[in-house]
């Protein structure tokens, strides 16, 4: 009998508070396996980079890079803050210094052509055991799109490679960027597949999770966990004997050289950002539940961006105002960090008027967004361009009267272009945009919208 390591991270949405301590934990794992002689890989599973971070904006994700080649990782699979956070050009040379393979089956060039950079799966041998590898990423058709590459139905390219895989190996292993939901139906569906050690959806799965004879990992998020999967393989047998997974919490002391490397490349990231982009007479205060003109130069940005007769933006997205004087990348960066892309949809005065009404509420304006690329605190007042409206009492709440675009009183009927953001696409918050007819814009996110205001105004 042999047993075969995993370790695995996901997830960490360049979060590296935990950085050092899973170094040393790896570290001292990966130490005592080999004086046991036992084989082992170290295995990361997507969104490693997060452009929040100065580090993965200020090296447009090399320092990440850097950081999984330190760490010595064997193979990755990417999410889609790499996937779809970066431009395609970005995205071909962001892991050209690479000490590890990339693993991922379902993207393509649309000309058809996988990247040079991936490959679909791999077969490793781990002292004599065949472990095939396979690689998926969540697809956002519509955002791959625009950035030019082709992204395709994880489920389907699946289906063909494990049947391809099944005879020339002794475990498959997929690494799986697409979520637990994804994971289960896999598992249900999909015969052959040993072990699937996922991401996307964040789970910590204490012990893993059996469906049917699959075992099913995830570790989380942000590096506070490690994940630990060990399989018991008969060599003569050839078959499994045991499959176990473990979620370690990251509690060792810090690795003192990785901690080091993790500031000396964030100092190297915020270097590069420190271009001027634009000089303030005045300061730009934000308030998250009030109108400010911060928050109305984003909106008025939006509805200009998309071509669009009104902007519209939640306050929580500008985390922090500007000083009068200089105003370089960084600083844009610092206030709006949110890998969130814009947005044109159409939607009629009535659908306007529910939005307004919705964005009155108290629980709208406090509610704490994570996930949907929002890295702020809570949604804020929603701030529109081109549109104006009073408040009366109704029935003890503020309702929306007076609704005006560009002075002239909304007509309920109506369609209406309205330039906001794609998180509100992707939520429950505001019904109507959820349903309305889409155009999303990529590469540019908010930052460079509002960079791109300020420079206009100034």
């Amino acid at each position: 009998m042999i047993s075969l390591h995993f370790f695995h991270t996901n997830d960490l949405h360049s979060h590296f508070d935990h950085w050092g301590s899973l170094i040393s934990y790896l570290n001292h794992e990966r130490t005592r396996l080999r004086a046991e002689g036992q084989p082992y890989l170290t295995l990361d599973l997507g969104d490693h980079m997060d452009r929040f971070h100065p580090m993965t904006e200020g090296l447009l994700g090399k320092g990440n890079v850097k950081l999984l080649n330190d760490a010595k990782y064997d193979y990755i699979t990417i999410g889609n803050n790499e996937g779809i956070t970066f431009t395609k050009d970005i995205l071909n040379t962001v892991y050209d210094d690479r000490h590890f393979e990339v693993i991922l089956a379902n993207l393509y060039h649309t000309n058809g052509r996988r990247p040079d950079w991936c490959k679909p799966y791999v077969i490793c041998d781990m002292q004599g055991v065949k472990v095939g590898l396979i690689g998926l990423t969540a697809a956002f058709p519509k955002f791959y799109r625009l950035l030019d590459w082709d992204i395709r139905d994880p489920f389907t390219e699946l289906k063909s490679l494990v049947r391809k895989l099944r005879p020339q190996t002794d475990l498959i292993v997929l690494m799986s960027h697409v979520g637990l939901p994804f994971d289960e139906r896999v598992a249900e569906e999909i015969s052959g597949i040993d072990v699937i050690i996922g991401a996307h959806t964040h789970h910590a799965l204490e012990r893993g999770k059996r469906v049917d004879s699959t075992l099913i990992a995830q570790a989380g998020k942000y590096g506070h966990y490690a994940g630990h999967v060990v399989v018991e393989y008969d060599e003569k047998a050839h078959r499994v004997l045991h499959k176990g997974a473990d979620l370690v919490t990251l509690r060792e002391k810090p690795d003192p050289e990785a901690v080091e490397e993790v500031r000396r490349l964030t100092g190297e990231g915020v270097a590069h950002m420190q271009q001027k982009i634009v000089w303030l007479d005045h300061a730009l205060p934000v308030d998250w539940f009030r109108d400010t003109e911060i928050t109305r130069m984003m909106a008025a940005a939006l509805r200009k961006w998309c071509h669009a007769e009104v902007g519209l933006v939640n306050a929580g997205v500008i985390l922090d105002g500007l000083p009068a004087g200089p105003v370089t990348w960084f600083d844009v960066h610092r206030i709006c960090p949110h890998p969130i892309n814009p947005c044109r949809v159409e939607v009629t005065g009535q659908e306007i008027e529910e939005m307004i009404r919705i964005g009155l509420k108290k629980d709208f304006q406090t509610y704490e967004l994570k996930g949907f690329g929002f890295r702020g605190k809570v949604l804020g007042k929603l701030v529109f361009s081109h549109l104006t409206y009073d408040t009366r009492l109704k029935e003890g709440k503020l309702d929306p009267c007076d609704i005006r675009v560009k002075g002239i009183p909304l007509e309920k009927e109506r369609r209406y272009s309205l330039g906001t953001i794609d998180v509100f696409t992707m939520g429950h918050f505001l019904p109507p945009i959820v349903k309305a007819k889409q155009r999303f814009y990529l590469p540019e996110t908010l930052r460079d919208l509002l960079a791109w205001r300020l420079k206009e105004i100034n």
